[in-house]
C-alpha cells in the first residue's frame, strides 16, 4: 500500500466476493495494506463506497454469528474400524439457522473460524509437503462449500510453510483470511488482510482478524515473517473499522488470558486487549487458541471485560458457538451459547457431497503401512497411565528416533529430550502400523530444535525436572515433565514434599556428570517444550525454586525439519514400533 503525502500508511478498501456458498451472504469489502503502521488513513478504491449507517426504525435486527476455533482439520474422527462424523453435523446447525433466517429482513447470518484450520489429523496429508504435491486443504474446502464467510490466521496455519499456506488460500479458501498483527510478506500478498466488512440485509458488520504474536517466527521454507503486538495495532485500525461499521467484532487467535496455560502466548490476550481498549469499543470478540470452552450455557458476567464480551468454543469441533447481537440504537449481545457437536443431527447431503470424497481421497494414505507393532504393553494406552511416573517406553522411542534421525542427516548431537505431553495416545500391541496410527500418537507439526547446555547447567536442569516428576497419589498434572535418551541414565528419590525431590547419580553417556561441568551438550528438543506446564509453573514457583527454561533462548536454533517427519524415517528404519528402535524401558530412568 502508498504512503499518502502527509506521511499516513494508507488502508484501502476494496469491493470483494464474498463466499457463494451462502446465498444471503451479502456484500464483501476487504481493508487491504499494512495495519502494523503507526498512521494509517483510509482510501477507497473506485466502486467499493459503502452503504450508509444502518438506521433503527422501531424493528430491531438481529445478527446472528455462528463460530468454531481450532478444528485443526477434525473435519471427521477417522480410525480403522469407523469414521465418525464432526463438520457435517455442524453445518446441520448453520443450514438450520440459514434456513429460520431467509426472507427475513431483520434477520442475517455469519458463520465464522478462529484459526488453526488444519495441523493435527490424518486429512494433513492431503495438503502436501510443497505446491507441487498439494491435492486440498479440507478445511477451507469444506468451510467453503458451507458458506463459511471468513477465518483468522492461526499458529498452525504456519506450520505449512508461507509458500504452502498461501497456495492453500488461492485453491481452496472462497472466503478472506484475516489478520491485522502480521506485517506484509511478499508470499502472503493478496491472500491475508488486515479486517473485512460484510454487508448485510442494510447492516455493515466489521471483523478484524488477529494472530498471536507467539506464533512460529520462520515458516517452513525459512521465510521470515513478523508478527506484532496487537493491542496498538487494534488501537489504531479500530476507530477505522468503527466508522464503517455498525457492528465490530474481533476474529482472534490470540487465546483468552496471558495467564492462560494450554498454548504458547505472547503479549496479550482477549482479556489483556479488551482491558487496553476504550470500554464497550468492540461488540464481541470471539476467542481460540487456548481452547477453551466459554459461555457453554449462556454470557457470563465474568466473561464481559470492559464492556466487551467474550466468548470462545472449545476444540476439535466439539462445540458449535452462537451468538446473538441484537441492533436498536446500539448493538447488544443478547444471547450465548455452545452447541454440542455430537447432539447435533448429520446434514446427510453435505457429508455424502463433500466430506466422503475426501476421506476416500485419504484413505489409501490413512491406511498406509509403516511395519510392526512390537507385543508390549508397555506402549499401549494403559502403559501411558504411568507417564511422569517412571520410564516410558513410547516416550524412549521418541527420544532415541530424535538422535539416531539427527545424526542421519548429519546434524551432531549428544542427546534428546521430549516433553511428557507430545504423546497423544498409546499404540496396540501386536498389530501393523499405519500413518493414521501415527497420527493419533504425535498429531501436530512440532519441529526440531537444537541447543547447548554445559554440563553444571545440564545438571540444573534434570534437578528441575525430578521436581516436577508425578507424585503417588497426587493428581496428574501437566508440569513439563522431559523424558531423555539413553544417553541420560539418572535416578529421582521422591519425597511427599516436592521441594526434597532429588535427581542423584546422573551419568552422559556413562560418565559421572560432575566430571564434566564445563563441557558443551548439544541437545536435540522438540518445540513444543513445556508449553502447558506454565499454570502449575505459576502457582509452584512462590514456593519452590523452578528453572523456567526455553531452550529456544539458550543458543538454540529451530531447524525447521518436522518432527513427525523424522519419526516417520525412524519407523521406517526400524519397520515399525520396535525395542531396536528405543521402544523398551532400560532403566535409564529411575524413581524411588
Amino acid at each position: 500500500m502508498k504512503t499518502s503525502d502527509t506521511g499516513q500508511q494508507n488502508l484501502l478498501l476494496v469491493r470483494a466476493t464474498a463466499n457463494p456458498a451462502n446465498a444471503e451472504a451479502g456484500q464483501l469489502f476487504l481493508l487491504k495494506g499494512d495495519a502494523t503502521r503507526e498512521n494509517l488513513n483510509l482510501e477507497i478504491s473506485t466502486g467499493a463506497q459503502l452503504p450508509a449507517a444502518w438506521h433503527y426504525d422501531n424493528q430491531p435486527f438481529q445478527l446472528k454469528i455462528l463460530h468454531f476455533n481450532d478444528l485443526h482439520g477434525q473435519v471427521a474422527r477417522m480410525s480403522r474400524k469407523e469414521t465418525a462424523p464432526v463438520f457435517s453435523k455442524m453445518v446441520s446447525r448453520i443450514q438450520h439457522t440459514r434456513s429460520a433466517c431467509r426472507g427475513n429482513p431483520f434477520t442475517g447470518v455469519l458463520v465464522l473460524s478462529g484459526g488453526d484450520d488444519i495441523i493435527g489429523t490424518p486429512f494433513d496429508m492431503l495438503v502436501g509437503k510443497d505446491p507441487e504435491s498439494y491435492q486440498v486443504h479440507a478445511g477451507y474446502h469444506l468451510y467453503s462449500k458451507a458458506g463459511v464467510a471468513a477465518s483468522v490466521l492461526g499458529n498452525h496455519e504456519f506450520d505449512l510453510g508461507l509458500d504452502l499456506l498461501a497456495h492453500a488460500i488461492r485453491k481452496d479458501a472462497a472466503f478472506p483470511i484475516l489478520s491485522a498483527n502480521i506485517k506484509p510478506n511478499r508470499q502472503l500478498e493478496n491472500v491475508c488482510d488486515p479486517a473485512a466488512l460484510f454487508y448485510l440485509k442494510g447492516v455493515r458488520i466489521g471483523i478484524i482478524g488477529l494472530t498471536t504474536p507467539a506464533a512460529a517466527m520462520r515458516s517452513r521454507q525459512g521465510s521470515e515473517f513478523e508478527i506484532v503486538d496487537p493491542i496498538p495495532v487494534v488501537k489504531r485500525l479500530l476507530p477505522i473499522v468503527r466508522s464503517l461499521s455498525d457492528v465490530v467484532i474481533i476474529l482472534s487467535h490470540l487465546g483468552l488470558s496471558l495467564s492462560s496455560s494450554s498454548a504458547s502466548m505472547a503479549f496479550a490476550g482477549d482479556v489483556e486487549l479488551a482491558q487496553n481498549l476504550p470500554f464497550g469499543s468492540v461488540d464481541l470478540i470471539i476467542g481460540s487458541h487456548t481452547h477453551d470452552l466459554i459461555n457453554k450455557s449462556g454470557l457470563d458476567s465474568k466473561n464481559v471485560v470492559n464492556g466487551i464480551p467474550i466468548t470462545q468454543a472449545g476444540c476439535n469441533g466439539s462445540y458449535l458457538g452462537e451468538v446473538d447481537i441484537v441492533l436498536r440504537d446500539a448493538p447488544t449481545v443478547a444471547n450465548v451459547c455452545l452447541n454440542e457437536t455430537a447432539d447435533l443431527p448429520l446434514d446427510i447431503p453435505f457429508d455424502e457431497n463433500y466430506v466422503q470424497p475426501l476421506i476416500e481421497q485419504l484413505r489409501p494414505k490413512f491406511e498406509k503401512r509403516l511395519g510392526r507393532v512390537m507385543d508390549s504393553q508397555e506402549i499401549s494406552s494403559d502403559g501411558l497411565y504411568a507417564v511422569a511416573l517412571g520410564e516410558s517406553a513410547l516416550h524412549n522411542f521418541v527420544t532415541d528416533g530424535l538422535v539416531a534421525r539427527c545424526r542421519s542427516h548429519d546434524l551432531a548431537v549428544d542427546f534428546g529430550m521430549a516433553d511428557a505431553s507430545v504423546i497423544n495416545s498409546g499404540i496396540q500391541p501386536g498389530t501393523d502400523f499405519t500413518y493414521g496410527d501415527w497420527q493419533s500418537v504425535m498429531p501436530y507439526a512440532d519441529t526440531l530444535v537444537l541447543f547447548t547446555l554445559t554440563g553444571k547447567e545440564l545438571c540444573e536442569f534434570i534437578q528441575d525436572n525430578a521436581r516436577r516428576v508425578d507424585i503417588f497419589e497426587e493428581p496428574h498434572q501437566e508440569r513439563g515433565f522431559q523424558y531423555f535418551s539413553k544417553e541420560i541414565r539418572y535416578c529421582i528419590q521422591c519425597s511427599p514434599t516436592r521441594s526434597r525431590i532429588k535427581a542423584v547419580d546422573i551419568k552422559v553417556s556413562g560418565i559421572p556428570i560432575e566430571q564434566n561441568t564445563d563441557r558443551i551438550y548439544r541437545v536435540a528438543c522438540i518445540s513444543f517444550f513445556r508449553a502447558l506446564s506454565r499454570n502449575w509453573e505459576q502457582q509452584t514457583i512462590a514456593n519452590m525454586p523452578l528453572l523456567v527454561f526455553d531452550p529456544k533462548q539458550a543458543q538454540g536454533v529451530d531447524t525447521g525439519l518436522f518432527v513427525g517427519d523424522l519419526m516417520l524415517e525412524h519407523i521406517q528404519y526400524y519397520d515399525g514400533i520396535t525395542s531396536a528402535g528405543g521402544a523398551l524401558q532400560d532403566g535409564r530412568l529411575i524413581v524411588f
